[in-house]
């Protein structure tokens, strides 16, 4: 099934929340692909974004996140000894994106997910990085509400939107 995504951009990095009492926040290459793969199943299933994937397809997924992200601005966070939420960071064209952002089913709605998004978007304004985009499935709109709520706004759909 192919589904559309559109492209958001945020251009003012200024953060200010802190992170949940007992929620804390580690560098994403540090985490063990295992865990990394779990979150990813779980968060995705049940979801606009679940394809049907097994863990397998988990592992080689976070296997190109790994490849890809740059880890001094990807976080994954740990509520205790449990991955609950992660934001990794990529440069595509020059450009910094948040993508991929999950939620543990068991914490979603919870604000893990704005949280882990701020952790990378401190680690880049303190990077003076000044433009952030992020790509969205449509029709997901707990993503869409969590990045409009985080002063993102949609510039079109991914791939056609050069700014």
């Amino acid at each position: 099934m192919t589904r559309s995504r559109s492209e958001y951009r945020r251009t003012s990095l200024t953060t200010r929340t802190p992170l949940h009492y007992g929620i804390t926040a580690v560098a994403a290459h540090t985490v063990d692909r295992e865990v990394l793969a779990t979150l990813l199943l779980d968060a995705y299933r049940g979801t606009i974004d679940d394809e049907g994937e097994d863990h397998d397809d988990a592992l080689a997924a976070i296997d190109h996140y790994l490849g890809t992200i740059i880890p001094e601005h990807s976080v994954v966070l740990f509520e205790g000894d449990r991955a609950v939420a992660l934001s990794f960071v990529v440069v595509v064209d020059g450009v910094h994106y948040i993508d991929p952002v999950t939620t543990a089913a068991s914490h979603k709605g919870r604000g893990l997910g704005t949280a882990a998004v701020m952790e990378s978007l401190r680690s880049l304004a303190a990077a003076d990085v000044h433009i952030v985009g992020a790509t969205i499935t449509d029709g997901n709109t707990p993503s869409e509400r969590l990045f409009t709520s985080l002063g993102f706004t949609r510039v079109g759909r991914w791939g056609t939107s050069a700014e």
